[in-house]
């Protein structure tokens, strides 16, 4: 019996052993699946934040102005467009220096000897290089472009700028010696291209045509009336007395329309309501690039030839830097035919 007791006792203690030690087990496993996990979780966060960290990374990269990918759409872009063009051209973002009439780009920026001779209009302006779009200054040029036909005596340079976070494409030829001369290019497919790269948007290409398509029906109708992009006011670089002066158009009552073509060009031609006799003065609407936009810009003219008279805008601070700046597509003057 004792001995019976004692295997009992034995059998029942190694029972009560081998529970504990499951326990013990069990309890190992559960405090190793919780480290598994806690450890698990803080891997996970590690490669959360580390991913977090590199998508900031990427999209801080991606969110500047001007980077290597734009630089390399840039590059993609103009050896398409002047193959297009039949011309050839050098440029920075093909990792070459520029050579304008002895104006080495980007260095001639970089080093300062640009500083204060560098001409928009009637306006000086400062250059400055950047690598980002984000210096902090208001005229940042980010590429250069230099070429044109072969056999040309001057080249063209093309100088890629952010204008206060306006993308806007400046064009030089020549220089006088003691400024260089910059202005919009016309060229609407180099603005609108350089646009997109820079906004990731292609702003819409305006025609003439729209500003004008109410011209004809507006001088048929009877009364006549006002074309609806002709009204407003206008602001035109007086030469003779050297200031700006404004242009509005009279009273429907006092004027007489008519749709003329001259010089090529279709003209809004405006005399007096009872005017039987003399010349009209004329009007012409047509689309060019300031500041990297088209606005509309008013050509006027007189005479019987309407010859030239000079450009007025919708704004004073443009007529005024602009002053008797010409495009190139406008009628010829008096001059032109001395």
């Amino acid at each position: 019996m004792v001995a019976l007791l004692m295997g009992g006792c034995s059998a029942n203690n190694t029972s009560q052993a081998s529970k504990s030690s499951l326990k013990k087990t069990e309890s190992s496993v559960v405090k190793t699946k919780k480290v598994s996990k806690s450890a698990s979780r803080l891997s996970e966060g590690k490669a959360s934040s580390s991913s977090q960290k590199a998508t900031s990374r990427t999209k801080k990269v991606a969110a500047t102005v001007w980077n290597k990918t734009k630089q390399q759409e840039l590059a993609t872009f103009m050896a398409k467009w002047q193959k297009e063009m039949d011309q050839t051209y050098k440029g920075t973002y093909n990792g070459e220096k520029t050579n304008h009439l002895g104006y080495i780009f980007p260095d001639v920026i970089k080093n300062g000897k640009l500083a204060g001779r560098v001409k928009w209009g009637t306006r000086k302006i400062n250059l400055t290089w950047s690598t980002n779009g984000e210096n902090g200054n208001e005229f940042q040029i980010v590429e250069v472009a230099t070429g044109g036909k072969g056999g040309t005596s001057f080249p063209t340079t093309y100088l890629f700028c952010i204008h206060n976070n306006q993308p806007v494409v400046f064009m030089t030829q020549t220089t006088n010696g003691n400024y260089l001369y910059v202005q919009d290019t016309q060229n609407a497919d180099l603005q609108a291209e350089f646009a997109k790269i820079v906004t990731g948007i292609k702003p819409a290409i305006l025609t003439d045509t729209s500003l004008n398509t109410d011209v004809s029906s507006s001088v048929k109708a009877s009364p006549h009336r006002w074309p609806s992009a002709y009204q407003g006011t206008w602001y035109y670089y007086e030469s003779y007395d050297k200031k700006v002066d404004t242009l509005k158009p009279e009273k429907i009552s006092a004027v007489k329309l008519t749709y003329l073509k001259i010089q090529k060009i279709n003209w809004l031609d405006i005399r007096g309501a009872h005017q039987t006799a003399g010349d009209g003065s004329y009007e012409y609407l047509r689309y060019h690039y300031y500041n990297g936009r088209q606005i509309p810009v008013m050509m006027m003219a007189g005479g019987a030839g309407a010859w030239f008279d000079g450009n007025a805008y919708q704004s004073k601070e443009i007529a005024n830097q602009m002053k008797d700046f010409t495009f190139g597509d406008e009628s010829k003057s008096q001059e032109d035919l001395d």
